[in-house]
């Protein structure tokens, strides 16, 4: 019997969007932006019938996005407009 281990997905994010769904399976993301230029991250949800907005993610700052459960993330948006970059490193569940 092995001990299997969790895939990891990595990306510098410039100038794009990635948008993660149910069906990819990341359960754990991590963003990092290493430009003067900040980018954001908006999920999909409602807390109280507010709806999520757009998160900022300065320079030299990070959002760390999981699930306790290890159930796969839905509807993530992270953008990093032109001059962003964003380090993404995230977490198959």
């Amino acid at each position: 019997m092995g001990i299997h281990g969790n895939q990891i997905f990595t990306k510098s994010l410039t100038n794009d969007s990635l948008t993660i769904s149910e069906g990819d399976g990341i359960a754990l993301v991590s963003i990092l932006c290493t430009s003067e230029t900040g980018g954001t991250v908006t999920g999909n949800g409602q807390v109280a019938g507010v709806s999520s907005g757009a998160m900022n993610i300065a320079q030299n700052t990070a959002a760390t996005v999981g699930t306790i459960s290890g159930l796969p993330l839905d509807s993530l948006v992270i953008t990093a407009p032109s001059g962003c970059t964003l380090e993404i490193t995230a977490v198959f569940g």
